[in-house]
């Protein structure tokens, strides 16, 4: 494992070989952000997505914590996201998820009063709204189903928000995707979840949790 020494050396040489292959890049970035996207995604040190999507640097805006969960109640979320689409002007916004996440599987097997567990409590009221389905599976299978729930209730918790709905209503793009990462082969995945307006995603939402 690389120690801290190693990092600092590396980031020398990392500063120096970019600024050699390309001029003024670093110089560029310096003034001004302009990102495409806000990732909002797991803490999972598996799961960086600067190397996921090969974007450079000042594309990404990213926001990360344990099971990829954006709270409607938690500050931290709500500035990244307010920043990010009023300042900022991000046009897409990506939740991804991943299998393998141990935010997931410990939603599904712990519970208590300590800080995480609070935090995850957010994912089992999704695991409660599917029981049904989730009990059906293995518990690979059921983990795994349940992280791509979890990104799927993550972008309705977004698209609701009035931050997004303010600016859809003004007329700003906003795309809302979620999307799964499997560790396995190092892929993304799209979920079928994308909004790219209210009407949409209130005609998709209805459609979900009807019943």
């Amino acid at each position: 494992m690389p120690s801290i020494k190693q990092m600092f050396e590396n980031n020398r040489n990392w500063s120096e070989r970019v600024r050699k292959e390309t001029p003024g890049y670093l110089e560029s970035i310096s003034y001004d952000q302009r990102p495409e996207i806000l990732w909002i995604g797991c803490s999972d040190s598996r799961v960086g997505p600067d190397q996921l999507i090969g974007l450079p640097m000042g594309s990404v805006f990213v926001h990360r914590n344990v099971a990829n969960i954006f709270a409607t109640n938690d500050l931290n979320c709500l500035a990244v996201l307010e920043y990010a689409v009023d300042e900022l002007k991000v046009p897409n916004i990506v939740v991804c998820g991943h299998y393998g996440c141990g935010g997931v599987k410990a939603a599904l097997e712990h519970s208590g009063v300590q800080p995480v567990d609070l935090w995850l409590d957010q994912v089992r009221f999704v695991y409660n709204r599917y029981t049904k389905e989730l009990n059906m599976l293995s518990p690979v299978e059921r983990a795994n189903r349940l992280a791509e729930l979890n990104v799927e209730s993550q972008v309705h918790n977004i698209c609701r928000n009035t931050i997004v709905r303010e600016a859809w209503k003004r007329g700003q793009k906003v795309n809302v995707i979620g999307v799964i990462y499997d560790i396995h082969d190092g892929l993304l995945r799209q979920l079928g979840t994308e909004y790219s307006s209210q009407e949409v995603w209130e005609t998709s939402y209805g459609e979900a949790f009807s019943g």
